[in-house]
């Protein structure tokens, strides 16, 4: 369902009517009539909006103050004939619109559009003011802001990729807060952190006598979410057959408790984040196509904290703020100490930058932050150099020195640049134990492009050496 609408209307052809076109639209209707109101609209599940089809103005009037009084912020719409649709202005009655009897596909399909934005937008205004904020006015941010509210409204499926650290249960929860699921609960569970032979319990819950230690019966997070969303976080951790289980649940929307046979039925909307190559990984037989397109419906890449430096400085202010008290002075950052965590690749990413806010809170309360007073790992990139880079820049200046053009001879220049390529990526995998993240992360280009690049330049690890695999 897309969400609930009530319809207030005495007359039963424009009840039997509009209702039908309103589940063919997917959208549940509640009709209540105008002396069905007093008490009868507390206590109720989330609303869309309100259709008010009432022919006696006095009793529509009525209607739209109880519906005011109830719902402050609800898109109210009136139904009315001809003959009285110019009788008075929505706006003199506080209502969103109105629309003429009988009621027409298409403009029944406009009012709901308006409705969800609206909707949309009161939730984003609450979830800003007191939600989990995606803090940043770069591209990046700009572009992940506008995926959110695009998928917000809907049921769809959300994968969300990206490093560790770049926020990704930030975003899932702003979908859940802009939602129309967003009074019920959101329940994250870490599936990587979760030993393999508890997960399923920890899903799907147990019966009391399932195994050995299990004392008594205990919901499990799909129970707990019902009717909200449930987040699954490094979904790529998750072992296969856990994975056919899950697949199950999407599929058939109904599940049993381990150790039980009754069938509960699952309303929840799944997100899933992983900080892995999925198709990689499936690839690798590690994880399976079904599932991941069934996770992958609505897919929203986390730009790393690297690619967009310049939200750096709002997000130290925010994590200054979110820290001061009565009894906590806020530190201040400099300039100089700002331009070295730009230049910084921050593998950590934003969790990075704010366990490193916290760090220096304790360390210097109320105390400006300049370049001395960082950490010294960060203090190395400030003018963008590392022992890397001046490897780097020392082969070249040795290898552009060497190179047979010099001495007039021809070069293929593809042939040179890809030797260079390969010179460069052995250094990064050498220098960081040959594992691949931290390598791509020195490069500054994407894991997934380093793997293409290693394959496709066929670099191999030395044998002997501790990991078996660059991938």
């Amino acid at each position: 369902m897309t969400g609930e609408v009530l319809l207030i209307a005495d007359e039963q052809e424009v009840i039997t009517k509009t209702t039908a076109l309103l589940e063919s639209l997917d959208h549940l209707v509640s009709h209540l009539e105008s002396s069905e109101l007093i008490g009868s609209l507390s206590g109720r599940n989330p609303v869309l909006t309100a259709l008010v089809a009432l022919a006696d103005r006095s009793a529509e009037k009525q209607a739209i103050a109880a519906l005011r009084s109830e719902y402050p912020m609800l898109p109210i719409y009136l139904l009315r004939s001809d003959r009285d649709f110019f009788q008075e202005t929505p706006e003199t009655l506080e209502v969103s619109g109105s629309i003429r009897l009988p009621v027409r596909y298409g403009d029944l399909l406009e009012i709901l559009k308006q409705a969800r934005m609206k909707a949309l937008q009161n939730r984003e205004n609450e979830n800003h003011a007191a939600g989990p904020r995606l803090i940043g006015t770069s591209p990046g941010i700009k572009a992940i802001r506008t995926l959110i509210r695009q998928v917000a409204a809907t049921e769809a499926s959300v994968l969300l990729s990206g490093e560790s650290g770049t926020g990704k249960e930030v975003v899932a929860r702003n979908i859940h807060a802009l939602s129309l699921r967003a009074d019920r609960p959101f329940v994250a569970v870490n599936c990587g952190a979760i030993p393999p032979e508890l997960l399923e319990s920890e899903l799907f819950g147990h019966e009391k006598g399932a195994f050995t230690g299990a004392f008594q019966s205990r919901p499990g997070r799909f129970e707990l979410a019902e009717g909200g969303t449930l987040f699954l976080d490094e979904i790529g951790d998750m072992p296969l057959n856990m994975q056919v289980k899950l697949l199950r649940v999407i599929q058939e929307k109904s599940f049993e408790r381990v150790g039980g046979s009754r069938t509960r039925i699952s309303n929840v909307r799944l997100i899933a984040a992983t900080h892995q190559d999925l198709e990689n990984q499936i690839a690798e037989g590690k994880f399976r196509l079904d599932l991941f397109y069934r996770l992958n419906v609505f897919p929203i890449e986390l730009p790393a904290l690297r690619d967009r430096s310049e939200d750096i400085p709002q997000l130290i202010n925010a994590f200054i703020k979110a820290r001061s008290g009565p009894t906590q002075e806020p530190i201040s950052f400099a300039g100089d100490a700002l331009q070295t965590l730009m230049n910084h690749p921050l593998p950590g990413n934003v969790r990075e930058l704010e366990n490193l806010v916290e760090r220096l809170s304790i360390l210097h309360p109320g105390e400006t932050i300049d370049c001395a007073k960082l950490p010294v790992r960060y203090q190395q990139h400030g003018s963008l150099q590392s022992p890397l880079t001046e490897l780097i820049r020392a082969d070249q200046v040795r290898e552009v020195a060497e190179l047979p053009a010099a001495n007039g001879q021809k070069i293929n220049l593809k042939q040179y640049l890809a030797s260079l390529e390969r010179s460069l990526i052995c250094r990064a995998l050498e220098q960081s134990d040959w594992v691949v993240t931290r390598a791509a992360q020195t490069l500054s280009v994407r894991r997934t492009t380093l793997i293409e690049k290693i394959r496709k330049l066929e670099i191999r690890q030395p044998r002997g050496q501790q990991r078996s695999s660059v991938l």
